[in-house]
């Protein structure tokens, strides 16, 4: 049985809370790292009150289990203390993770030296320890502990001449072997469960990130009142696309919509109906638009639309039917009498001008379709 294994298996009962505070994020960490300690201390005295247990079939002296546990609450007592009074923090292991596993298989190698007629046992403690290590430790550093301990405990076992055997020669060792066989049993089953455990957790912590990642980015590309692109990801995409064509020449044109005295429907209605005007109209243009197309808000009641490897007149001919569409919107609901249209303003990249050059003359075009009385396209 090993104390260590009791580290990985008491972390997430005090699991600390995240905080944004750094000095409470601290003292949580602090008090999880002093209590695994603690319990690692009271797995010492446990494996001390195992092994002094055959003393009573005569197999060793009591002093077996003082040998190991003893020494270990004294270590594991000194743990507590450093991480309490926050000295640990200094050393390059402030959890004292390393120290505990370290201290656990030294004692457990000593007690092999002291009293080969255990060496089973002991065997046992060094499976169970190992089994903990591979959950904690880096990779380098739990070969560099496997290969120490594998050669020190052969060392020990054939430099000794003592076969390693189950303490059986009466029935109270056959009976006591199966306790202390049990017991690690049970614990390197309750360490896979943990570690089981804990890997789900990190699974699902990682599923949660990935959707709030997931969201955040939505948010930094997406209004967030209409859902359509924003303004600084379709100038992103404006700037691919006006790439693409110096590249290729491939045709881009933009189209500026702007909903037709949408001012009037804010100071009628209120700015709430404002607000699902906005809504619907960016959802009925996404819905009539290309697929090719990309359509984002580009401020107040202005949107714009990306049209890709589209000439100046087949842009017009989008447009027109998606303003077709929008005109034909039953607003009802909203407004017995209200009704929905938008100018645009067309403009198709001449290979040579900004991005601003571009949009200046989209909203020259709007600017003429407004002249014209509304509800109406013009291209530049």
């Amino acid at each position: 049985m090993s104390n260590t294994a009791i580290t990985a298996a008491s972390a997430p009962a005090v699991e600390p809370r995240a905080d944004s505070d750094g000095d409470a994020h601290a003292r949580n960490r602090q008090r999880v790292w002093a209590v695994e300690c603690a319990v690692i201390g009271a797995s010492y005295v446990l494996n001390g009150v195992l092994l002094s247990l055959f003393a009573l079939s005569g197999t060793v002296h009591w002093s077996a289990g003082v040998c190991y546990g003893l020494p270990g609450v004294l270590l594991s007592a000194a743990c507590v203390w450093l991480i309490s009074t926050g000295r640990s923090e200094k050393l390059q292991d402030p959890s004292m993770s390393r120290v505990q596993a370290d201290g656990n298989a030294a004692l457990t190698l000593l007690g092999v030296a002291l009293f080969p007629e255990l060496a089973f046992a002991y065997a046992l403690v060094l499976f169970t320890l190992m089994l903990t290590a591979t959950y904690r430790m880096p990779k380098r550093r739990l070969h560099t502990m496997l290969v120490v301990v594998v050669v020190l405990f052969a060392a020990l076992t054939f430099g000794q001449g003592k076969p390693l055997t189950v303490p059986s020669a009466t029935p109270l060792e056959r009976w006591l072997s199966l306790l202390f066989f049990v017991v690690s049993l049970g614990r390197c089953v309750f360490l896979s469960v943990i570690n089981t455990h804990n890997n789900r957790l990190l699974r699902d912590r990682g599923i949660e990130m990935q959707a709030k990642l997931a969201e955040i980015e939505r948010l930094a590309h997406h209004d967030e009142l209409t859902g359509a692109l924003n303004r600084r990801r379709m100038l992103h995409f404006l700037g691919e696309e006006l790439a693409r064509h110096d590249r290729a020449g491939v045709p881009v044109s933009v189209a500026l919509l702007d909903l037709d005295h949408f001012k009037a429907v804010n100071d009628t209605l209120g700015h709430l109906c404002g607000d699902e005007v906005l809504r619907r109209f960016a959802t009925a243009v996404q819905r009539h638009a290309r697929t090719t197309d990309r359509f984002g808000r580009y401020g107040g009641e202005e949107f714009l639309i990306l049209l890709n490897d589209t000439s100046t007149e087949a842009s017009l001919q989008a447009v027109e039917r998606v303003r077709a569409a929008v005109a034909k919107i039953d607003w009802s609901d909203i407004s017995p009498e209200l009704r929905v249209t938008f100018s645009a303003g067309i403009a198709t990249y001449n290979g040579t001008e900004s991005v601003e050059v571009l949009l200046g003359r989209a909203d020259l075009g709007l600017y003429e379709a407004k002249r014209s009385g509304r509800n109406c396209s013009r291209a530049l």
